[in-house]
């Protein structure tokens, strides 16, 4: 029997499968046989080559080696470029075709923390007014009148969440502030604790 020239069928047999196992569905099948048609390649490779010319067998190894990823990421870049490479690895879609309202959303996104007034009556949906653009919105589970000042806290696909600005709110000054009104009164005794008893 001639080995070695089998040993190359075997190994040009085995590079078709690869390929096969990319356009064909065979649920794993073709894989299998790619694989015992490389270990028959090896077999017959060790031998025609090992006993008698080590120097072939070691190029084989090499080459297999090489052979098969060159194979493999060679068929990839070629059906990449290709419309039929499009059909087989099924390219994923583009972002716009999947969140058709991607730009709408990061310009709503960019509202957030803005004011307006509402046009309408919050129910919770309804319509607002935020820098002259007018825009469908909801509140945070609450009614609310017409002509009244709302914050954008959120966005919600293509509408945007408002809360009722509180007149009566009053944002904190300064840092500094609200440090000095954690710290105690200069006149108290940073080492009393409360429950000290003062002495007699």
């Amino acid at each position: 029997m001639n080995y070695d020239l089998l040993a190359l069928v075997l190994l040009i047999v085995g590079c078709g499968l690869i390929v096969a196992e990319i356009f064909l569905p065979s649920g794993g099948m073709i894989s299998v046989m790619c694989v015992i048609a490389f270990m028959a390649s090896g077999w017959c490779a060790y031998k025609a080559w090992w006993e008698t010319s080590p120097g072939f067998w070691w190029t084989y190894v090499a080459g297999v080696i090489v052979l098969i990823p060159t194979v493999i990421i060679s068929l990839f870049r070629v059906l990449s470029n290709t419309p039929l490479g499009d059909r087989v690895l099924l390219a994923a879609p583009d972002p716009s075709e999947v969140t058709p309202y991607r730009e709408e959303e990061a310009h709503l996104s960019q509202l957030i923390g803005k004011q307006g007034r509402t046009l309408t009556l919050l129910t919770p949906g309804g319509l607002v007014d935020v820098e002259g653009e007018r825009l469908h919105c909801f509140s945070d589970g609450m009614v609310i009148e017409p002509q009244t000042p709302v914050e954008v806290v959120a966005v919600r696909g293509t509408r945007v969440m408002v809360r009722r600005i509180d007149p009566n709110a009053r944002p904190a000054d300064t840092l500094d502030e609200l440090a000095a009104a954690d710290e105690p009164p200069p006149s108290e005794d940073p080492s009393r604790l409360d429950f000290d008893v003062p002495q007699g």
